[in-house]
């Protein structure tokens, strides 16, 4: 018997491992502890070599030698040199006759299978090809961590598209788990959050369940399901009454200056002001100079400094239909 330390490949977290082979045959997967994330492994990892010798999983081409949509599709096998021949070709193909842009590549969630550590070399072909195309399916979770530290911290997001900054655990003095029960979803994870509780970190969980982390939680907020807005609007508005939050970041990063209008709702643009204004332009309040600063979303930035940039109040606006607050 002999072990293999690695990592897990099945999913983005990457679990530190243990590969046990007897006689040849890979049996057991197991977690390494001395691994950064080898605390613990998930059902599916564990279920490693059933998914290596399942008796349905490729492990050569197979090219269709029926038509799509008859029954049998006819699959044969072939050899890796044939089929890479038969892809280049069809590409380029495609290529001569519509342009490398009438190609798209396709790739699984980098998040939940294997794709992971071979989608940056999938990106970098398609690149290369000359196709901007890619379509990659993508876990909600994926999705909101993604989209959420774009927007809040400029992390771009990985290769495929999804992804995003993660937490850092280790060095926390507060987390907070939104919806997120990692003892279920990403072992490494609670792991983390276990060992981070150990040296005081504290620990707020918003769940309508009492299940994982939320057992060790200095605060459990138990919402009602479809609440989880209110919730997060309500700590908005008390950080904003307190003043919890740096302002200089919110007039430079933020669309917290921009003006709205009482009557409609609606962000004031230069359309507003004149027939002829852009609406894509949006419109500050200057404190110090008492003038109007017009942002311009194409450009992303305020037209000068961004420092006397009113974050509340009510201003009087004059437009082309009457004055409007």
């Amino acid at each position: 018997m002999t072990d293999h330390h690695g990592f897990c490949g099945l999913c983005i977290a990457r679990c530190g491992t243990v590969a046990v082979v007897e006689d040849g045959r890979f049996v057991r997967l197991e977690p390494d502890p001395a691994h950064p994330t080898g605390q613990a492994l998930c059902a599916k990892g564990r279920a490693a070599p059933e998914l290596v010798y399942h008796p349905e999983r490729l492990t050569h081409p197979l090219r269709r030698t029926r038509p799509k949509g008859d029954p049998d599709p006819g699959w044969q096998r072939i050899g890796w040199d044939e089929a890479l021949d038969l892809t280049t070709s069809a590409m380029r193909r495609v290529a001569e006759q519509h342009g490398p842009e009438a190609v798209a590549f396709s790739l699984s969630s980098p998040s939940a299978t294997a794709i992971g550590d071979s989608a940056g070399f999938v990106r970098r072909l398609m690149n290369a090809f000359g196709s901007p195309n890619a379509v990659t399916n993508q876990d909600i979770c994926g999705w909101g961590r993604a989209g959420a530290t774009s927007y809040t911290f400029g992390v771009a997001s990985v290769a495929t598209g999804g992804g995003g900054a993660m937490p850092d655990i280790a060095n926390s003095g507060c987390l907070i788990l939104w919806g997120y029960n990692p003892s279920f979803s990403r072992l490494t994870h609670a792991t983390a959050v276990v060992e981070a509780l150990k040296r005081g970190m504290r620990l707020i969980v918003v769940d309508p369940r009492h299940v994982g982390l939320a057992n060790k939680a200095d605060l459990w907020l138990r919402v009602r399901p479809g609440s989880d807005g209110a919730l997060a609007l309500g700590i908005a508005n008390l950080m904003i009454q307190r003043g919890w939050y740096d302002r200089d970041f919110m007039r430079a990063w933020s669309n917290g200056p921009l003006l709205v209008r009482a009557d409609t709702g609606r962000l004031l643009t230069e359309r507003d002001l004149s027939p002829d204004g852009d609406a894509r332009r949006m419109l500050a309040w200057d404190t110090a100079a008492a003038r109007k600063v017009p942002y311009d979303t194409e450009a992303g930035r305020y037209d000068g400094d961004t420092a006397s940039l009113a974050l509340e109040g009510e201003y009087r606006i004059a437009t082309s239909a009457g004055d409007v607050v």
